[in-house]
């Protein structure tokens, strides 16, 4: 049961094949007469119908062998399968062929006679004969095979057909594909009639698939007509079988071949067949081909004969004209934007030279016989000037300017040719195109009057001397600066054209373009030669004839001339005599700025000496007293003291914040760059505002994303400030919560970072419509506030200009009653190699030139000299070393210091900067000199916060720096840095 399911499936499936690939041949046929016209969309749309009947024979066929279970065969589907032999052959017949001769016609009636003979004799005595005579009653099985062959001889005669005729090129592969879907056809026909008389035919066997090839090499030859491809192997290969292939050529001996095999084998096979007519079969098909053959030698020999003429003559006739040739090369050859004719009376060409054929872009063959004026110019009648018109006219040669109708500038000379009896055989015409010279021409007239109208026309004074030195030009501008008319000045020499400028005849700057002259070059303030182009700058005030000293600006340049050989100079000049006095004013008022900013220096330098100086006593005293534990103070005096101390750091912010400011503004602020621990940074600020909160329920927390550096190149001290300023500021105004700092960063471009801060609180908030005053100086958010918490209203204002010195922006999100975020960016570097080891930003000693040797004595054991004039600060600052167990002798200004050095060796030098006599500075430089090896470390002590002032003390060899109001701590890790080195 399984095997016949299996050989159903099989059926089926063959059936579906053979079905859906011609109607898939159907489609593909229609598609190729769509895309034709004429006699081959017939002969494809014909095509089209025979596959229409196929589709339907193999429709029925696979109904009648599937569904109905039935034997297909005879049945309907025969009508189909019978109805598609002759229509398609017809369609084969209907193919358009190439044009023949009436000879190449016949060899192709000839060809597809003898072959047609033949096959249908062997067809007849081989296949037919036998099946006729071996049966009694004719059946509708044998009448519809024997139909079947009938239309196979039907089908063969029309592949004969295609195989022999010469088909246009378009046509040749899809003939390839229609012969071999023919043939394929014929073979499946022939292997079913022989199993069909035998018995052995099986539906779905082997045999269904060249059926199903047939099908796909018909569509195959329709695409291929459809669809045809510029670059197709199947073409080339195609045109090889039908114009080179012996098979095409041997077809007919084929058929004889086959017609005398009758004769040697199938005697027997030939007895149920009437002799004569086999006899006059082949006589017949011996007779045309003895024709074809006689007619084959005929068109070999006239071929032949042809051939040897056509050379004979090819030989004479390039024999006389290469010679011809030869002579016209030797006399035109060496003409170069030479165009020579040879024209009959008529103006007809009869030879030309290469020049126009290569002017005119037109093959010489396609212009003999043309009359000139028509083949190259288009024209119906001769240009204007046209000398050949003339010279037919006239009987002489006529010469003159042309121009034709292209633009081009031609001299022309046409010589007429005359026989014995006078008569004009001919013209030579003879054109030499001066177009470049007559286009150099105009474009020189046409450059030298602009260059004229430029120069006239120019603002600057202009003028323009030839190699002699005469002046050939005198602008408008020069006219009016120096009074002379171009008239009086043309064509003079020997410097006329100095007389304007300095009343008398002498070198001028143009006059210096090929060689400066020393002692005229001094003359100029200012004088300067272009490396380029050798042109000269210079500038001087000039006695203008009439007019007075005026300060001109001059630009001097040679001139050459296309051979690079020098033809002139050129001179413009400028009257900047109002520029000059600006500059000159504007230099003027630089040095009076110079001179205020220096001013302003000094006096900020003062008021921050004069300040601080007597805050250094308020605070260090308190310090000393609040330190003191033999001090025996009570509780209320000791609170008092605390008061003090905490409004003298309160003031001295104060004052700190105002000169930050005021040199902010000024623009006196320097930031530093070296490296910047971005951690403690944070945390150092953080533990200098959580001490002074109080008993607020504050949390303070930091987070540092995992992309931000560690380490980063900046100002370490100015980015403390900032946080400290924001931190301070919410912890003011926070009563609990939280105060946090995120940061983020970003990489840039340049290999840099943008560091990004966020100072979040918890505190009141801010107004959206108070934000904007913010960061305005000396500004709070409203009156009560500051009343409430105090502030002067500069820290934010500082922040935000510090942040934007650091190439950064600072803005604020905040919400009443939420709280408030601060952010700010910074632009940072990376730190190239190893980080420093960094230090608190007040103490110098971690940034200083170079580190203090170890004195390799004991603290006690130190000589200190303590250089200071003001009295209170000597107190202070002595009682502050006897309290860390130091003694230290004094000197009120820089001269007393450098006695006392003098007299004694010291270890250490406390030295104030600004003291009367000699300051500090000049003092440290003196110490340096006198004892360059060996002498005393030296510390700077200064009551200045200006730009540069750490730079200064270290370059007048100091080593160390402390600002005042001094502290006792600053001066304990001083003392601890120089015993420890």
């Amino acid at each position: 049961m399984e095997v016949i399911e299996d050989k159903r499936s099989i059926l089926l499936m063959n059936d579906f094949l053979l079905t859906s690939s011609a109607i898939v041949a159907v489609l593909c046929l229609l598609y190729a007469a769509k895309n034709m016209e004429g006699r081959a969309k017939s002969a494809w749309l014909i095509m089209a119908v025979a596959m229409l009947f196929e589709s339907f024979a193999e429709g029925t066929w696979a109904f009648i062998e599937v569904v109905l279970q039935e034997d297909p065969f005879p049945s309907v589907s025969d009508i189909g399968y019978l109805m598609f032999y002759p229509l398609f052959a017809a369609g084969i017949f209907l193919l358009p062929n190439a044009p023949l001769s009436p000879r190449e016609r016949l060899g192709v009636i000839l060809d597809s006679a003898i072959v047609i003979i033949s096959a249908a004799l062997v067809f007849w005595i081989f296949y037919f004969a036998p099946i006729v005579s071996s049966l009694n009653t004719i059946t509708l099985e044998l009448t519809i095979s024997l139909a079947y062959s009938m239309m196979d001889i039907v089908l063969f005669v029309a592949l004969i057909r295609l195989l022999l005729s010469k088909l246009d090129a378009p046509t040749i592969t899809p003939a390839l594909f229609l012969a071999a879907g023919m043939a394929s056809v014929l073979v499946a026909d022939a292997v079913f009639c022989i199993q069909t008389q035998k018995g052995t035919y099986i539906s779905g066997s082997h045999l269904d698939t060249i059926w199903i090839s047939c099908n796909l090499f018909i569509a195959l030859a329709g695409l291929l007509q459809a669809n045809p491809y510029p670059f197709d192997p199947l073409k080339f290969l195609s045109r090889r079988i039908y114009s080179k292939s012996p098979l095409m050529a041997y077809l007919p001996y084929l058929g004889i071949g086959a017609t005398f095999s009758i004769l040697i084998w199938g005697y027997e096979y030939s007895q149920a067949v009437n002799q004569s007519i086999i006899a006059a079969c082949v006589g017949l098909v011996m007779g045309l081909m003895l024709v074809r053959q006689k007619i084959v030698f005929d068109e070999r020999n006239q071929l032949l004969t042809t051939t040897l003429t056509e050379i004979e003559e090819r030989k004479r006739v390039e024999k006389s004209l290469r010679e011809s040739e030869q002579e016209k090369a030797a006399i035109l050859g060496g003409l170069k934007n030479v165009v020579v004719e040879y024209l009959d009376p008529f103006m007809r060409l009869i030879w030309i030279n290469d020049n126009l054929q290569e002017s005119s872009g037109l093959p010489a063959n396609e212009m003999r016989g043309a009359r000139c004026y028509e083949a190259i110019f288009g024209r119906s009648e001769p240009c204007s000037g046209c000398t050949v018109a003339q010279a037919i006219n006239m009987g002489a040669s006529q010469e003159g300017d042309l121009i034709t109708p292209d633009g081009r500038t031609w001299i022309s000379r046409s010589s007429p040719l005359k026989d014995a009896d006078g008569k004009i055989t001919g013209v030579v015409h003879v054109l030499i195109d001066i177009s470049a010279r007559k286009s150099a021409e105009r474009a020189l007239k046409e450059s030298e009057r602009r260059l004229a109208d430029i120069i006239e026309f120019l603002p600057d004074a202009t003028f323009v001397v030839d190699k002699k030195g005469k002046v050939i030009s005198w602008n408008r501008a020069i006219e009016k600066m120096t009074g002379v008319n171009a008239e009086s000045i043309l064509g003079k020499g020997d410097y006329e054209y100095s007389q304007p400028f300095y009343g008398e005849r002498r070198p001028i700057l143009i006059d210096m373009v090929k060689r400066i002259d020393p002692k005229f070059e001094k003359e100029y303030d200012y004088i300067k030669r272009d490396t380029e182009d050798g042109s000269l700058v210079g500038e001087a005030y000039m006695p203008l004839q009439g007019k007075g000293k005026a300060y001109l600006l001059g630009s001097a340049s040679a001139l050459y001339d296309s051979n690079g050989d020098y033809w002139g100079a050129i001179e413009s000049i400028r009257d900047i005599t109002d520029r000059k006095r600006v500059e000159e004013e504007l230099q003027r008022s630089k040095e009076m700025a110079e001179s205020a900013t220096r001013a302003k220096s000094e006096f900020l330098a003062n008021m921050s000496h004069e300040i601080r100086t007597p805050m250094n006593a308020v605070i260090g005293l308190t310090d000393l007293l609040m330190d003191e534990k033999d001090e025996k103070l009570t509780s209320a005096q000791r609170e008092f003291v605390e008061m003090i101390r905490t409004s003298g750091d309160t003031l001295l912010s104060i004052i700190n914040n105002i000169l930050d400011l005021t040199k902010i503004e000024a623009n006196m602020a320097e930031l530093e760059h070296r490296p910047i621990d971005v951690k403690g940074c944070i945390e150092s600020s953080m533990d200098l505002v959580s001490g002074s909160v109080g008993d607020k329920r504050i949390k303070f927390s930091y987070k540092i994303e995992e992309n931000v550096p560690q380490f980063i190149m900046g100002d370490p001290t100015r980015l403390c400030q900032i946080l400290i300023n924001l931190l301070n500021n919410a912890a003011k105004f926070t009563e609990q919560g939280e105060i946090a700092v995120s940061v983020s960063s970003t990489n840039l471009d340049d290999g840099g970072y943008e560091i990004h801060f966020a100072v979040k609180d918890t505190g009141i908030g801010i107004p959206e419509d108070k934000m904007s005053r913010l960061f305005r100086s000396f500004s709070q958010v409203d009156a009560s506030t500051a009343r409430k918490y105090g502030g002067t209203g500069l820290g934010l204002a500082i922040s935000k200009k510090l942040t934007e010195m650091m190439n950064g922006r600072m803005w604020v999100e905040s919400a009443v009653g939420v709280g408030s975020v601060f952010h700010f960016t910074i632009r940072a570097d990376p730190i190239i190699g190893e980080p420093l080891d960094l230090s608190k930003p007040d103490n110098l000693y971690a940034h200083g030139k170079q580190k203090i040797k170890d004195l390799e004595r004991s603290n006690s054991e130190l000589n200190i000299l303590l250089a200071e004039d003001n009295v209170v600060n000597q107190i202070v600052t002595k009682k502050m070393l006897s309290k860390l167990g130091y003694n230290a002798d004094v000197a009120s200004s820089g001269i007393d210091a450098l006695k006392a050095l003098e007299k004694k060796r010291y270890d250490l030098v406390f030295m104030d900067v600004q003291m009367p006599e000699m300051d500090g500075l000049e003092a440290a430089r003196e110490i340096r000199r006198r004892w360059p090896e060996g002498g005393p470390k030296i510390i700077a002590v200064t009551a200045s916060a200006l730009k540069g002032d750490q730079e200064m003390c270290l370059a007048a060899g100091m080593d160390g720096y402390i600002m005042k109001p001094t502290k006792i701590e600053a001066i304990r890790e001083a003392l601890q840095a120089v015993a420890k080195g």
